[in-house]
């Protein structure tokens, strides 16, 4: 059986085609090189195979197509386009187009497409169906397309599910942390309330009054205590933060700590080795918060009666502070949720018997990171956690988040 292929491209193009199909009988083959030329044929000849590259002489996207199928409405349309624009193949498909070749296949692979678009045999792909038929070359650059899709689309996937569940966790932790600040804010409010309201009282004597002020002086401490760690996390989260760095010796600050967490924790017994000196280029402020934060976790997760160790030396890798406690241990999760999280407490509000707002271990690891350090913890197997962290020595590379001099 004869079938008739009308043929529009390139002239060198349809040269080579028109050659390739020279001597086959069972094609008859009329070419064009001109578009509207190409529409006339079509229409006056309605050949049962229709062989264009797209957007070429003026026509853009599928309007060549789908005038083509206006001009012979029985014709099967093959389209000619580039492997590297893929992306326009469902268009044409969608447009009607019965095959699809790229612009570099051989001869040989268009003759093969035209063969199949005509077959006659029973379940092989006519003219007439609604199979689509493409060149080996198509076929293969389609699947590793699609391939490469669906593995786009499970990353993109697992990412969004990832995001999603951070979005979760943030929303949940910024929630957990207005519940906590409340309960943290509620005591030296209260307690301050309280001493307002005895010190109105005249009979009181000199000694009770200089308690109940020394016992508001340490509420309104902790209060600007928890605003301050507020603050230095909002503009830790912004990049605005900025370190006031000196020489300093950090061994007498760390003896200073040690005597204060005393102090705070009698029931505690804090065993401290500490080198004699510690030379390093820090926020002497920020670092001291840093080594009470440490401690006075430590303290807060012990028993009563329970030992608390911290040492600090210099090696190597510069000067490393180590806390130790063993209390009921820091869970792996609640640690590394305390780092990335800084609302994080690794307690429920309603059994929440620990102080904190939840900023603390976060905001320790970033002070730390700010001076240009590392901060981490290991829980113990017998129970208890140690959190250490090491800053470079004096001489060491200045960390790029500091102040101006005054």
């Amino acid at each position: 059986m004869v079938h008739s292929v009308l043929l529009f491209d390139a002239p060198g193009v349809v040269s080579a085609l028109h050659a390739a199909m020279a001597g086959r009988d069972d094609l008859v083959v009329e070419m064009s090189t001109d578009a509207l030329r190409a529409l006339e044929a079509a229409a006056r000849t309605r050949p049962d195979v229709i062989v264009s590259r797209l957007s070429i002489d003026g026509f853009s996207g599928t309007e060549l197509l789908t005038r083509f199928q206006t001009s012979s409405p029985g014709s099967a349309i093959v389209v000619r386009f580039g492997t590297d624009d893929l992306a326009r193949l469902s268009t044409c498909l969608r447009s009607g187009a019965k095959g699809i070749v790229a612009t570099d296949d051989d001869d040989d692979a268009v003759i093969s497409v035209i063969r199949k678009l005509t077959a006659s045999t029973p379940g092989a792909t006519t003219a007439g169906n609604g199979g689509v038929t493409l060149s080996d070359r198509v076929a293969l650059e389609l699947g590793i397309t699609i391939a490469d899709r669906l593995t786009e689309t499970d990353v993109l996937r697992h990412e969004l599910g990832d995001l999603r569940d951070k979005v979760s966790q943030g929303t949940a932790a910024k929630a957990d942390f207005l519940s906590n600040i409340s309960h943290e804010l509620r005591t030296p409010v209260t307690v301050a309330k309280g001493i307002a309201h005895v010190l109105r009282n005249p009979d009181i004597d000199d000694g009770e009054r200089s308690e109940f002020l020394d016992t508001l002086r340490r509420s309104l401490d902790k209060l600007m205590g928890i605003v301050d760690e507020i603050i230095t996390v909002s503009e830790l989260e912004r990049g605005t933060f900025e370190l006031h760095l000196a020489d300093i010796d950090l061994s007498p600050i760390a003896h200073a700590v040690v005597t204060s967490a005393r102090e705070r924790h009698p029931s505690i017994s804090i065993e401290a080795s500490i080198a004699a000196s510690l030379p390093v280029t820090a926020d002497p402020d920020r670092v001291a918060g840093v080594v009470e934060e440490l401690l006075d976790n430590a303290c807060r997760f012990s028993l009563d009666g329970a030992s608390v160790e911290i040492s600090a030396r210099s090696m190597s890798e510069g000067i490393v502070v180590n806390v130790t406690d063993h209390g009921d241990g820091l869970d792996r999760n609640v640690a590394k949720r305390s780092f990335d999280e800084p609302f994080s407490t690794g307690e429920g509000v309603l059994r929440k018997t620990k102080a904190g707002v939840g900023v603390g271990l976060h905001l320790a690891r970033q002070l730390v990171i700010e001076h240009g350090g590392t901060l981490w913890t290991d829980p113990l197997p017998g129970g208890g956690t140690r959190v250490a962290f090491c800053i470079p020595a004096s001489g060491a590379t200045t960390p790029a988040h500091q102040a101006d001099p005054a």
